[in-house]
């Protein structure tokens, strides 16, 4: 299935400014001697507008939200045939194959970009490398209707098979709150010794680790039994509703590296580049 990266930056039917740096990504020099601007007036325009148009159709075909594109291209020529010099696409409340948004931004990072599409095949060729810097802006609704997901529940049942065996705890329900710009984790945990079922808030900050969204600082907030933190943090690391957010975000032929995230009037921003390498086909 395709995931939002190939849906916002590769079902292109036909370079910007470098944000981040990435030491293995090199942007493909531009055969300039073919890449003239148009000296028909006005075509460039009209063609970018049909551009911009087709696009923003595709990504709609695929994600639910309110997108707009812009597309700057050398002439028209170089545009039927897949070069473009950059793309921006916008979108905002997001929702794609169970991945939900505030909004999302993806601009390329290079000034000559080369991509063929077969309609026939159904197949997208990079016959150049291709990136894009992104940002994406999380609210706490997003990342509880995120953690919806069947995939998420699948990583809980694993846990509480683990919990389980021992009789220790049984994970029945999580949630996410965000407040004065911490993120508090909510279990609702069944205690089978105990016969209860307890709250646990997890009170934490977030850093970027190695490429990785992880907590930093978490501190039980509330829970009438003792719990070790370390242990806590370690289970919330592997349920980590940031993470499994942003990993519905890739797409398996894609290279993505988170570089930073901050937690701003209660959003969680989270930014970096996606790249996609030369000669690589999606279908």
């Amino acid at each position: 299935m395709k995931k939002l990266v190939l849906i916002f930056g590769l079902v292109i039917l036909l370079g910007g400014e470098n944000t981040f740096a990435c030491e293995t990504f090199k942007c493909a020099e531009p055969p300039t001697a073919k890449l003239s601007a148009s000296n028909i007036t006005g075509v460039n325009p009209i063609a970018e507008q049909i551009a911009n148009s087709i696009i923003t159709k595709q990504i709609k075909q695929e994600a639910k939200g309110n997108f707009s594109t812009k597309i700057e291209s050398y002439n028209l020529s170089s545009l039927k045939q897949g070069i473009f010099k950059s793309l921006e696409i916008n979108g905002t409340n997001v929702e794609a194959e169970g991945f939900y948004a505030s909004s999302v931004r993806l601009k390329t990072l290079c000034d000559y970009n080369h991509i063929v599409v077969n309609n026939k095949e159904n197949s997208v060729t990079f016959k150049e490398n291709f990136g894009m810097a992104y940002t994406v802006r999380l609210n706490e609704a997003d990342l509880n209707r995120t953690i919806q997901n069947s995939s998420y529940g699948a990583m809980i049942r694993k846990v509480n098979s683990i919990g389980n065996t021992y009789k220790l705890f049984n994970i029945a329900s999580t949630s996410v709150s965000i407040k004065d710009n911490t993120l508090y984790y909510k279990m609702k945990v069944l205690l089978p010794l105990f016969n209860v079922k307890q709250d646990v808030i997890i009170k934490t900050d977030f850093k970027v680790k190695n490429g990785e969204i992880v907590l930093d600082k978490a501190n039980l907030a509330s829970g009438g039994f003792n719990f070790d933190t370390d242990k806590l943090a370690k289970l919330i690391n592997y349920l980590n509703p940031l993470e499994f957010s942003m990993n519905l975000f890739e797409n398996k032929d894609a290279n993505m590296q988170i570089k930073e995230m901050s937690i701003v009037d209660n959003g969680i921003n989270v930014s970096g580049i996606v790249t996609v390498d030369k000669d690589v086909v999606m279908y």
